[in-house]
């Protein structure tokens, strides 16, 4: 008899939609044995309770969603299908006792519902079947642009190369006379090695002697020794302001300008840095 009863409402609710929430009948349907099942209403709110009604097509559904027979105690049911702690029933009512909140719907839904009314046999009263209505609206959705990645790029310093280019302080050829005293921009400051070997002037000095070289176009002639030979130059570091004065011992072929003057290691590091290489210089002869 319990078996049949079982098939019989798995057909029903199985027949009744496919995807439909069925909930069970408040009161017991015509035909609910009373004798051989347990009574409806704890039945009832045991499946309300533990949320059956949408658990349809699951193992859940099919380890506590079904009657029990009368003789059974709701113990042999799996953890799972237990009431939830806090709930109990009366007369078939699922209360809350203050527990956690249960879940289980006790309140009427405000969910619109469609009712689908399905005759069967005699044997059976039709089931009230309820199927929510989807809702057409969906909440809202935050999109956050994704940034642009910008073109642009902070600035980056570079060091300019130092220019070729000199400021003369006349249109006049560079003199090459002992007695300009006057100052002269726009050249740059270098460094040579002596490596044991006479400069121009004829005379070898140390890398530790404060000596320099003219650029060729004041020198004059390299082969000779030159009438600047033995001078005293004034020279000044224009980015820090250290000064030095140094003899002219040598002729500078290389230098970038007629301005530009060759130091000794000692002289240049005097001034600055080796590792600077070049650096803008204003000078006079002494």
């Amino acid at each position: 008899m319990i078996s049949t009863f079982v098939t019989l409402a798995l057909s029903l609710i199985a027949t009744s939609a496919v995807s439909a929430l069925v909930v069970p009948r408040v009161t017991a349907p015509a035909g609910w044995d009373t004798a051989a099942l347990e009574p409806y209403d704890t039945y009832h709110c045991r499946y309300i309770a533990i949320g059956c009604q949408s658990q349809h097509n699951t193992q859940f559904f099919s380890d506590c969603c079904h009657p029990l027979a009368a003789n059974e105690s709701v113990s042999v049911l799996p953890a799972q299908c237990q009431m939830p702690s806090g709930s109990t029933c009366n007369n078939g009512v699922l209360v809350s006792t203050g527990g956690s909140d249960d879940g289980c719907g006790d309140d009427p839904s405000s969910t619109p519902t469609a009712s689908i009314s399905a005759s069967f046999s005699s044997s059976f009263p039709p089931f009230s079947v309820s199927v929510p209505t989807p809702s057409s609206s969906l909440p809202p959705v935050k999109i956050t642009p994704v940034p642009t990645p910008s073109t642009s790029y902070p600035p980056v310093n570079v060091a300019s190369t130092p220019s070729t280019t000199s400021t003369p302080t006349s249109t006049s050829t560079p003199s090459t006379g002992s007695s300009d005293s006057s100052l002269n921009y726009g050249g740059f400051g270098t460094y040579f090695y002596q490596n044991g070997v006479a400069g121009a002037c004829g005379t070898v000095h140390s890398d530790s002697d404060f000596i320099c070289a003219m650029d060729q176009s004041r020198y004059g002639n390299s082969g000779g020794v030159s009438s600047l030979c033995g001078k005293q130059v004034r020279i000044t570091n224009q980015d820090n302001g250290n000064t030095i004065t140094v003899t002219v011992a040598d002729d500078c072929p290389t230098c970038q300008n007629a301005n530009s003057i060759d130091l000794s290691v000692a002289a240049f590091q005097a001034l600055d840095s080796l590792s600077v290489g070049d650096i803008p210089i204003v000078w006079s002869f002494v």
